[in-house]
């Protein structure tokens, strides 16, 4: 779906910004990095202000599409003069120049939310303090219990309410809890008493379904993934361990989990962690610097981050430094994370939505109790039968790489044996996968020269 699209669907105005911040990142051209400190602020003005640079750039770049998601995030009910830019492109292209590939997602929905984007450019909302993104979702949410009441009991001029919605959102440090923080932590200290978002499970069947399409081989581990997650609930997952050989995923499937479910996972290097720095280290050192889970809160600004520790069974032995497995320990237990007080920031933290998810080839040598704080689940080696699903997906991922997000043009009946003959030959990695469809892609492209 055209990014546009897909936005008017988000719930709320940080899986939108997540949402285009990733689908940006593809842009090697694009310098985000300058305006991310007033993008991920939270102060409305600098964010609309990035978001308006960003398109500026965007357009100059030539990259409509993308230029037009990032004046959406710039719009703002309370200024209804903020929609004028957006919606005329946006009302054209949905209507006559967008195609519709998804069944479940017709052009009358789009036309039906936009409605609500054309009330709030007449000023509909103009005392509403939420983004559009959010309105929208409790408008469509009043439109369908509406529609359900008269269904049932026929009352034709029943009044419509406004949806009573929950709180989804968390103070992670309160500032009576927390001592100065120095200069180089000023990042942190506009975190102080803000309620930062709790981005909240939706479309789950549509996430699991994606998933158990893209990877076909791990069809049970992604069931047992998900399982602790509720719609309409945030997203907090029990600690989980995904154990298999080296090449089968697992990391792949927790960023694809993360980009489906429009929160942010941060990646924590397992293999090249020989110390307890996860935790962070003392506020005296010189080089003190906050731990992980802070780091990635402060990062994403939300409060419910994915923490993943990526090869977890590589990690440092020596206790000399301290050791990853043992600064992991306190963060596992909600209870304890709830009241974690980071070493760096002299601050009590509330920790206690973030998911953990750690990647390990065998769990042998992980120590036992944090075995137990995880549920270990198998990620099992892809099959020969899976190669043409796979390849496909992995097609698609270097045409996104490459900044092709067009047609991708199938692999031949004797291209997908070829592959397959070599594949075999390195035992069904799907990081080998990659590589071996690069060559083939080189090699097609090379014979397209010659002729």
């Amino acid at each position: 779906m055209p990014l546009p699209v897909e936005l008017l669907w988000q719930n709320g105005w940080p899986p939108a910004a997540l949402l285009f911040w990733s689908r940006i990142s593809e842009i090697k051209v694009l310098p985000r990095d300058l305006v991310a400190a007033d993008f991920w602020s939270g102060e409305k003005e600098r964010c609309k202000v990035a978001c308006q640079t960003l398109a500026d750039l965007l357009f100059a770049a030539g990259r409509g599409e993308e230029a037009l998601a990032a004046l959406m995030l710039a719009t703002d009910p309370v200024k209804p003069q903020t929609f004028e830019i957006v919606l005329p492109q946006l009302g054209y292209a949905v209507e006559h120049l967008w195609d519709w590939p998804v069944a479940s997602i017709t052009r009358n929905h789009a036309l039906q939310r936009l409605a609500i984007w054309w009330s709030a450019a007449r000023g509909d909302f103009r005392d509403d303090e939420h983004s559009i993104f959010f309105i929208t979702r409790l408008e469509m949410l009043d439109q369908e219990t509406a529609s359900s009441d008269l269904a049932v009991t026929g009352q034709q001029n029943r009044p419509k309410h406004r949806y009573e919605h929950k709180d989804f959102s968390l103070v992670v440090i309160q500032k009576d809890k927390a001592t100065s923080l120095s200069k180089d932590q000023s990042g942190f200290k506009d975190l102080l008493d803000v309620r930062l978002p709790l981005v909240v499970a939706r479309d789950l069947d549509t996430v699991r379904t994606t998933l158990m399409m893209e990877y076909p081989h791990a069809t049970t581990a992604i069931d047992l993934v998900l399982r602790d997650l509720r719609e309409g609930e945030p997203v907090r997952l029990k600690a989980v361990l995904l154990t298999g050989p080296a090449g089968v995923g697992k990391s792949r499937l927790v960023r694809r989990l993360g980009d489906l479910l429009g929160i942010g996972v941060y990646r924590y290097d397992g293999s090249g962690a020989s110390d307890n720095m996860f935790g962070g280290c003392p506020k005296a050192w010189s080089s003190s610097i906050p731990s992980a889970p802070a780091r990635a809160i402060n990062q994403m600004r939300i409060a419910n981050p994915i923490v993943m520790i990526d090869e977890a069974d590589k990690s440092g032995t020596s206790t000399h430094n301290g050791r990853l497995w043992d600064a992991l320990l306190p963060f596992l237990e909600r209870e304890t994370a709830a009241r974690h007080r980071d070493v760096s920031l002299d601050a009590e933290l509330n920790l206690s939505f973030i998911s953990y998810i750690a990647t390990a080839n065998s769990i042998e040598p992980l120590p036992a109790p944090l075995k137990d704080r995880f549920r270990i689940i198998k990620v099992p080696a892809p099959r020969i039968l899976d190669l043409p699903v796979l390849a496909a997906n992995v097609l698609q991922e270097l045409a996104v790489e490459n900044g092709e997000h067009g047609f991708v043009w199938p692999l031949a009946h004797d291209e997908l044996e070829v592959i397959a003959r070599a594949w075999e030959r390195t035992e069904l990695s799907i990081r080998k996968l990659q590589k071996i469809l690069e060559a083939t892609i080189e090699a097609r492209n090379a014979s397209a020269v010659r002729h």
